[in-house]
């Protein structure tokens, strides 16, 4: 079974930590801290949960209450945080009030209620103005008790209304930018108990009424959100089968002889943990099917077991067979054209898991635990799926594999690429990024690794300022063909720099590579810089890395040439020598990046 670091002691925590910080190894997170509370004694536990992400988790503790003035200090703009995370005790807060919530008229709370919320709101816009970085919002716990015990529900607007209404208007006034997210102290709090989350003698000691049970999982917490900032989420899920998806073994049992359904809290469990499933599915993530079975057993299973939640087409990919499960993962990957390190798997076979990660570190792996009733919590407790929103097009993802797989049947039936290019009826969309597509296009900065010129990792909040940069513009295409709409596939950033044009980044989907359509965008450059009389030269820069050799001579190839008379800047184009390569194939709709 899996190690639960919220169940971790204090001491086990101090411990690691004292290790991670001997030896510093790990991509950097860059989190500050602020609030009216003492938060000295939290990072550690961010920390130990970062670690296993791969992070190094470095803190920025701003003083005590001085949540507003952070945000100015030199030492706040040095540390230059990824995350900024406020967390006020509503108790410090407003002592007074909350102290005779009783005495309060309900018109008197509201307006507590909303000065409150004034006053988070009013940091929010400075933060924003002050920081690139996202922020954390803490929420507010509920009492454990309202002062007026089982008569509170009677009561208008009483104290647990009050704080219902503040941390729903919290939601619904964050929610407003992409870049605050909100800190859910009191969804944890409710998940450890608040008995456990809290102590009021620590409060009246230092100023901190949580207790290490809360800040292990607040840990857990940030660093879910820390994953979902950096887009480091991983795109696949693959499962076994066998006591896993189903109880028993299909090739023994027979498809009626599994168990899974209703009837009985065996089958029920796995129903549960089936519908759990779906739901990663319905978030964006791919299923895939790992698993070492007969696969005309597994198909039977599926259509005689009408009543299991997911179905063959909530697949992705399937390596069913005797092959070792880590070749089947390789085989995955491949099919699904993704790295491998974008897999999760999981497993009730504790030799299977030991086997993976011996051979595949990379892969994510959860072994189940024994009772399939906590198979969902096991599930829940992975961090690795987060993401800050959700999009239409994550929603969409498995059917844009499915109509990838029918462009691949397609592409059989034609006996040349020319032939085959021409019959997709490819139609792309390039223009000006908008405020509403940043949620995509940041997260496509985030992933896109092999058709990625530069592979720079731009954050939301860089991202939003070069919308209002002058010297910046940022584009993006979208694609849809026979088969159907691919959405945002490529996007791209330009500086101007006096008379020259810069292309800062490039970077496009898999799912759109091999069809021509970085040159459909790159002619769509060529146009938008031939209309600037103000620019002469179009230069761009290929940084290579270990995943992007696809895009290694896409500069060339369009007719760049190696600068010698611009240093740092391998590639350029004069407009005298701007040549539109053709690309028939593909009708495009341009809109210009210049307003």
């Amino acid at each position: 079974m899996e190690t639960d670091l919220t169940a971790l002691g204090s001491a086990d925590y101090r411990t690691f930590h004292r290790q991670l910080k001997a030896i510093e190894i790990g991509s950097e997170l860059r989190i500050a801290y602020l609030g009216n509370i003492t938060l000295d004694f939290l990072p550690p536990f961010v920390a130990v949960h970062g670690a296993r992400e791969g992070w190094l988790a470095k803190a920025h503790i701003g003083h005590f209450g001085q949540y507003f003035q952070e945000l100015h200090s030199q030492e706040f703009a040095d540390f230059r945080p990824e995350i900024v995370v406020l967390v006020l005790s509503l108790r410090l807060l407003r002592p007074d009030a909350t102290a005779q919530m009783t005495t309060l008229s309900p018109e008197e709370r509201q307006v507590l209620r909303d000065d409150v919320l004034g006053e988070v709101e009013s940091w929010v816009k400075q933060a924003l103005a002050a920081t690139p970085a996202i922020l954390l919002v803490g929420n507010f716990p509920l009492p454990a008790t309202p002062a007026l015990g089982v008569a509170d529900s009677a009561e208008t607007y009483g104290e647990m209304e009050f704080h219902l209404e503040l941390n729903l208007g919290l939601m619904r006034r964050m929610r407003a930018c992409s870049r605050v997210q909100i800190l859910d102290v009191n969804r944890v709090a409710a998940r450890i108990g608040y008995r456990q989350a809290f102590d009021t003698r620590l409060l009246h000691l230092s100023r901190m009424e949580w207790t290490e049970a809360l800040m292990a999982g607040l840990g857990q917490e940030i660093v879910r959100h820390g994953i979902a900032a950096k887009g480091s989420a991983r795109k696949c899920l693959a499962l076994d089968l066998d006591n896993t998806l189903w109880g028993g073994i299909v090739g023994e049992d027979g498809a009626l002889g599994i168990r899974i359904g209703h009837g009985d809290a065996e089958s029920e469990a796995f129903l549960a943990f089936q519908q759990r499933i779906r739901t990663l599915k319905d978030r964006g993530i791919l299923l895939a099917l790992c698993s070492k079975n007969n696969p005309a057993d597994v198909e039977e299973a599926f259509r005689l077991r009408t009543e299991m939640p997911l179905k063959p087409d909530d697949f992705s990919a399937r390596a069913i067979g005797w092959n070792p499960k880590h070749q089947g993962l390789a085989q995955i990957a491949a099919d699904l054209n993704i790295g491998i390190d974008a897999i999760a798997f999981i497993d009730d076979n504790p030799a299977e898991i030991a086997l993976i990660r011996q051979k595949l570190p990379m892969v994510e792996c959860l072994l189940l635990p024994p009772d399939p009733a906590a198979f969902v919590a096991a599930l829940d407790n992975l961090t690795c799926f987060e993401k800050a929103v959700v999009l239409a097009d994550d929603a969409g993802k498995a059917r844009q594999y499915r109509q990838e797989a029918e462009r691949m049947r397609f592409s059989a039936g034609h006996d040349s690429m020319d032939d085959y290019l021409a019959q997709l009826q490819m139609e792309v969309e390039i223009g000006p990024v908008e405020a509403g597509h940043l949620p995509r296009v940041h997260q496509m900065f985030a992933k896109t690794n092999q058709f990625n010129v530069t592979t720079r990792r731009y954050t939301l909040g860089e991202l939003e300022a070069m919308l209002e940069s002058p010297d910046h513009r940022l584009g993006m295409a979208a694609l849809r063909d026979r088969f159907g709409d691919l959405g945002i596939i490529a996007a791209f950033i330009l500086i101007e720099n006096g008379a020259r044009l810069h292309i800062d980044s490039l970077l496009m989907s898999c799912r759109a590579m091999g069809r021509g359509v970085e040159t459909a965008i790159m002619n769509f450059i060529k146009q938008q810089f031939g209309t600037q009389a103000h620019l002469s030269i179009l230069s761009a820069e290929f940084i290579p890395t270990e995943k992007n050799k696809p895009a290694a001579g896409y500069f060339a190839d369009q007719g760049f040439r190696p600068s010698a008379h611009y240093p740092g800047l391998p590639y350029v184009l004069h407009k005298k020598d701007l040549v539109i390569k053709p690309c028939d194939w593909i009708k495009t709709k341009g809109a210009s990046l210049w307003k």
